[in-house]
Formats: structure tokens, sequence, C-alpha cells
């Protein structure tokens, strides 16, 4: 995948948007970054590191930056999932590189960044990918998330060579990996009907007409069963109404779910539907998201009970 280069200049103003309540500004203490680890109580990913001997490369010369999961990011992995991949040393030198960036980026740089940002790490295939979102006050840029991934990064920490970012999530190079299409995931999470509009429509990883960063709110096959009898046969007969409704569902840009605030949004049709983040989840219109942030290297997919049809159905 090609990756984007932004240049873009530091200004203090930034500066000050980092180091906001809900993402603290970095500690200046030159310290080594497995102490930290250490300290910090992140012993499963400590262990890794010693395990795939990137111990001894983060002991060397030159700078690095880390995106470091905590302990209860393993343990939220399905015990059989963790199991074999614990067992199984092509995996772990697959993910556990996926978390170290081979130079230094600093909080203040991060905070500077304006789009979604690519970033190269010693895994060496797949890059991460970096957003950061901002939440608006009355005049000025209030509130800053910022994630990896779709993970929040909750904390920071300067060590003697470079950055260790904490993290909610372990990552997972296969989310981002060339093939890993919309399509593929549609497949793969079961969005059978969904998978038809695309068929019906010419769509294909290779033709695709959305060439940008893009985030799908993808109804379920249950979703679809719930409209009225006869709407879907009707749609499937109209390519063009097909279409609209499909378009109903996407927005230009990748918002995971730790991105998302609530107000109205405009989507590829041109309606415009409001999203309210609610406590454990988020609302798209009339459509509840239950199966948030499914990565692919076109952005991220949501999973959602309703279909969004609207006046752009019909035109």
């Amino acid at each position: 995948m090609k990756l984007l280069i932004i240049s873009i200049l530091l200004t203090a103003a930034s500066a000050q948007i980092f180091n906001s309540t809900n993402y603290p500004s970095s500690e200046n203490n030159c310290n080594n970054v497995l102490t930290v680890l250490k300290n910090r109580g992140l012993t499963t990913f400590l262990s890794l590191l010693i395990e795939t001997e990137l111990d001894s490369v983060l002991r060397g010369l030159g700078s690095f930056t880390i995106f470091a999961p905590t302990n209860k990011a393993f343990d939220a992995i399905d015990s059989k999932v963790l199991q074999m991949i614990l067992n199984s040393p092509d995996l772990l030198n697959q993910i556990i590189p996926y978390h170290v960036v081979p130079f230094e980026i600093s909080p203040t740089w991060i905070s500077a960044l304006l789009f979604e940002y690519y970033l190269p790490t010693m895994q060496g295939e797949v890059p991460l990918r970096l957003n950061v979102y901002r939440k608006r006050g009355s005049s000025i840029v209030s509130v800053e998330i910022v994630t990896v991934n779709g993970a929040l990064i909750f904390d920071s920490q300067q060590v003697c060579n470079g950055y260790v970012y904490f993290i909610e999530k372990v990552l997972n190079p296969r989310d981002l990996a060339p093939d890993n299409t919309q399509l593929e995931v549609l497949k793969n999470n079961g969005f059978t009907t969904l998978l038809k509009i695309y068929e019906i429509l010419g769509f294909t990883p290779e033709v695709n007409i959305f060439f940008r960063y893009e985030t799908l709110f993808a109804p379920t096959d249950e979703a679809f069963a719930t409209l009225p009898p006869g709407t879907l046969e009707s749609l499937f007969a109209n390519p063009k109404a097909l279409a609209n409704v499909l378009k109903n569902h996407f927005i230009s840009g990748t918002f995971y779910t730790r991105g998302l605030v609530s107000g109205p949004v405009r989507v590829y049709s041109g309606l415009i539907v409001e999203v309210e983040v609610i406590p454990g989840g988020a609302i798209f219109g009339n459509a509840n998201v239950v199966l948030p942030d499914l990565s692919n290297a076109q952005g991220v997919i949501h999973g959602i009970d309703a279909v969004i049809l609207g006046e752009a159905a019909y035109p």
C-alpha cells in the first residue's frame, strides 16, 4: 500500500490541542522502553517483545515509536485465538513488530496532523493507520482523540530513544492488508444481502466507484429482512434506486467508533443522516451499530440493524 506523505507545519496551538485531559502529555523521563513497559504493568507485551527478540533492537541505536497494548487488551482476545498466536512464531513475528515504528513520532507531531496518516512498521509489509479526530467547542477545538487502527491511544510516555503510546487493543496487520477489501470483510462477516447488491451494481475489489478512504454503515441480512414486503425486490429491479440506497450508507473518511460524534453527516447520496453517540455504541439514522470497527484496506465498516432508505431511494 502506498504510504501517504503529508508535510505539515507544527504550531504552538496544535501542541496545546494534544495536551488535553483526554490525551495526557508525555513524561520527560529518559527511561528504557522495556523498563517503562515493566513499570506500567504491560508484562504480556514486554514478554512477547523479548520472545521475538525485539528487545535487543529497542535497546540499540536508533529511534522508535511503540504502540503498546495493555494486558487487558491481550485478555480481550478469544482464548483459543490467543493461544494459537502465542504458539506460532510466524504469527508472533507478524503481530508484535507491527506495533513498532522504526522512527520517533512525538505527540506534538501527531497533534499537527490534518488527515489520516499511514506509518511503516517493523513488520515491513502493512502500514498502521493513524487518525486524529477533533470535536469542536464554541470557538476552538476542545477535544482531540487519536486512534491507531481504531484503537484508542489513551496515554503516552517519552523514553530515551522515542515514545511509547499506550493502546487498548492488540493490532493485527491483517486488518489493513491490501487484499482485505470491503468485499472481503462483508463476505467474512455474513453480509450476504449487501454482497448481492454489490454484485447487481457490478462492484468488485478491482472495480469500485468510490476511490477514497470511507466508512460504510453496512445493514445486516436481518436489517434487510425487516423492510416492508416487496421493497427489496423493487430495489433489485431498479439499479439506479438501488445505488442511491447503497450510497446512503457511506461517508467520506475513516471514522472508527472512537471518532464518531453526535450530529448530522452528509452521505454519498447527498442525504443528511443524524449520528448519535450513546454509551457503549452509536446510532446512524434509525439504525443501531451492532458490529462496529471492521477495519479494511479502504477504511472501516460498522454493521447496522436497519436500512437507510431516505428520499434518495426513489429519485
